[in-house]
């Protein structure tokens, strides 16, 4: 009785690899950006347009 060969396995697995590093991928690159990369320019921007507002105040424009 002869084992039949076992076929498309590592295709299979190498889809499957891929499509969780890519998932995993874009979900951390979110993360970052949205919950990290965003809120700090977000921060940093109106730092810079509150100090501006106050130089531009003090110049009595």
């Amino acid at each position: 009785m002869a084992i039949t060969p076992i076929t498309g396995m590592l295709r299979r697995g190498l889809i499957t690899d891929l499509s969780i590093a890519l998932g995993l991928g874009v979900t951390m690159g979110s993360f970052y950006w949205y919950g990290y990369h965003m809120p700090r320019t977000h921060q940093r921007d109106s730092f810079y347009r509150q100090l501006e507002d106050e130089r531009a105040a003090a110049r009595g424009a």
